[in-house]
Formats: C-alpha cells, structure tokens, sequence
C-alpha cells in the first residue's frame, strides 16, 4: 500500500468511516477529491485537522441538504425490554429530502435509536437504527416505542376499545400480550413515539 493510501486508511479510521465516498460525505469534499489526493501523492494539513477534530467530538457544521438528528444509545429492547439508566445523546446525519419527502416527517419531531433482540425480526433486526416520530398518544396501529415499568421496549402495537394488544412480528418465539386501558392507567406506562423507518419505511 502506497504512502498516500496509508495517510487514506487512517482518515477512514479517525472519522469512522469505511469507503472513500462515507470518508468524503464525513469531510464534505467532493470524492473526486480523495482521486486529486492521489495523483498529487498529498493530501492538505487541514483534512488532518478536521479529522482530528471529529476524533475529538468537535462540533463541525452539519453537512448542506443533511439533518442532524438526535441518536439515543439507550438500545430500545424489541426483545423482552431493557432498563434504561442514562440516555447518551449524539448526533447522525440524515438528508433532509429524504425525511420529508420520503418518510413524511418534520425532522424537528423526530429521533433515531437502535433496537436490540430479535423480537421484531424480520421487520427490525437486532442492532438496526429506527427513525422515532416523537408522539405522545396513539396515531393508530404501528410499531411504537414506549416505556413501561423503567423499560424501553419497541413493539406493534394494536388498539381496541377496552386493551392494546402488544405484537412481536418474529411470532415464533415472542408470544402477544395485553394491557386493559384501566391497567394502564396504574402502571408506569409512556409512548415515547412511533417507528417510521427502520432499514426501509415502516
């Protein structure tokens, strides 16, 4: 591997990235940038210090036509729950076209979180990334993200007039189970919102 090439894998390292064009969306060039790196067998100081500086949480601007979103490292459960003691926020990039032509949010109302467990299989796979629209009620049946108990879970939820239904689409090892509206009433019980993309639209 050439000297030039070396100086590119270890850009790829600092700022987390595994390909040229993730490297180059991460130090807004343009990836014909990283081929003039090459032919010039250099590459500017600068593109060290703003590696750097990602390696170091340094808050740079936020990529044009992109949306930062707020990601909670808190692993909501789609397996049988998880407690959650400290939120750790950070922040992802999303193209704001996407969001709101695509997914039909306001970018402001949502955040993202990663599920863990294989309850929601093949819908959510463990360890993906869901986009939450913030929602304090029922919008309807859907994939939600609520609390209840101290717990982070993310189901299917189904509404009828007297209990809600709480649904793990991978049905083979996750059985249904109910809440009466009353029940919930008496229990430590919150929607935190509602899954609108997760790997694909939900």
């Amino acid at each position: 591997m050439s000297n030039i090439d070396t100086q590119i894998e270890e850009l790829k390292k600092v700022t987390s990235t595994a390909t040229n064009v993730d490297l180059a969306k991460v130090l807004e060039i343009s990836a014909s940038t990283i081929q003039t790196w090459r032919m010039r067998n250099k590459i500017p100081e600068k593109i060290f210090i703003r590696a750097r500086q990602l390696a170091e949480n340094v808050a740079l601007p936020t990529p044009k036509g992109m949306i930062s979103l707020t990601y909670y490292d808190v692993e909501a459960s789609a397996g049988h729950g998880s407690l959650v003691e400290v939120e750790v926020a950070t922040e992802i990039n999303f193209a704001e076209v996407f969001l709101r032509d695509e997914l039909g949010v306001n970018p402001k109302e949502v955040f993202a979180m990663k599920v863990k467990g294989e309850s929601m299989y093949p819908t959510l796979k463990d360890g993906a990334r869901v986009i939450i629209k913030r929602v304090d009620d029922f919008a309807g049946d859907g994939i939600y993200v609520f609390r209840v108990n101290g717990q982070i879970m993310i189901k299917r939820l189904q509404f009828q007039p007297t209990k809600i239904t709480f649904v793990s689409d991978n049905n083979h090892f996750y059985q249904p189970w109910e809440l009466t509206h009353t029940e919930i009433k008496n229990i430590d019980f919150e929607i935190l919102g509602q899954a609108v993309w997760g790997g694909g639209k939900l």
